[in-house]
């Protein structure tokens, strides 16, 4: 293998990584939201009394789609190996 082709070809996987990443961010974003907005456990409403409910908010989505992302990028990134 040429050192062009292997350089397209690592490309090409890290793109492909990438695209996990942000598949699991998107997905873990929706479920955060998803719990805020059905109040599930009461989550919703114990964020409200807090002295900062928008950055509590924030925090729990950012953490969340973080979490998911980064499982998602390393699950893609175990297959493309295993692929190979």
């Amino acid at each position: 293998m040429r050192d062009d082709e292997r350089r397209d070809y690592e490309r090409r996987k890290w793109r492909q990584v990438a695209g996990h990443f942000v598949m699991g961010a998107v997905f873990g974003a929706g479920f955060a939201v998803a719990l805020l907005l059905g109040n599930y456990f009461g989550l919703a409403t114990v964020i409200d009394t807090s002295e900062a409910p928008m950055l509590v908010r924030a925090v729990l989505i950012v953490g969340i789609a973080g979490s998911f992302a980064f499982c998602a990028a390393i699950t893609g990134f175990l297959f493309l190996v295993h692929e190979d």
